[in-house]
């Protein structure tokens, strides 16, 4: 008897205990990875050239716009004496710099882009980024990882935003 109730316990916990081994569930994270991004990589030597190109970027423009509007000024003031002469010669100058600045606009604002660019894609950084949230991930029992930014993606609960997490971890590693 004894033999008979320890066999049926023994099969009733098979019972129980297999459909649980069978089912495998997948947990889905959501990640902010410009977040990341910005928020790492803000103290790095290469954020600093970017910003330093950024600054030296806007003075420039705001010193060529300032420059423009004088000379439109000093125009108005030829053309308002009959100073014929000088309101072409003022106008030859404006149409110059006003080449020159779109020129500048255009390049220089290319380059900071392109700088930009080449930060969020380096592959060290991307390295690093993918290493820390795998174990993040990993840890904590998630099989896929999306990013908020994909446009597939129409809801998630924030209780699934392992961003903070990875960042807490990048924070350590630095």
């Amino acid at each position: 008897m004894k033999r008979l109730v320890i066999s049926i316990l023994f099969e009733i916990g098979l019972i129980q205990v297999l459909p649980l081994g069978a089912e495998q569930i997948t947990k889905v994270a959501v990640l902010d990875y410009a977040r990341i991004l910005s928020a790492f990589y803000v103290d790095s030597a290469e954020a600093r050239r970017i910003e330093k190109m950024k600054t030296n970027y806007a003075n420039e423009v705001r010193k060529l716009q300032d420059e423009i509007q004088s000379l439109e000024e000093r125009k108005i003031t030829a053309m308002i004496r009959g100073n014929v002469r000088d309101e072409l010669n003022l106008e030859s100058k404006i149409q110059e710099r006003k080449q020159y600045y779109q020129e500048y606009v255009r390049i220089k604002g290319n380059q900071i882009q392109q700088a930009v660019t080449n930060l969020s894609s380096s592959n060290e950084l991307a390295r690093t980024i993918l290493n820390e949230i795998q174990v993040v991930a990993e840890t904590n029992g998630f099989s896929i990882v999306l990013k908020r930014s994909d446009p597939n993606l129409l809801w998630w609960n924030y209780e699934v935003d392992i961003t903070d997490l990875v960042l807490q971890r990048l924070m350590k590693t630095e």
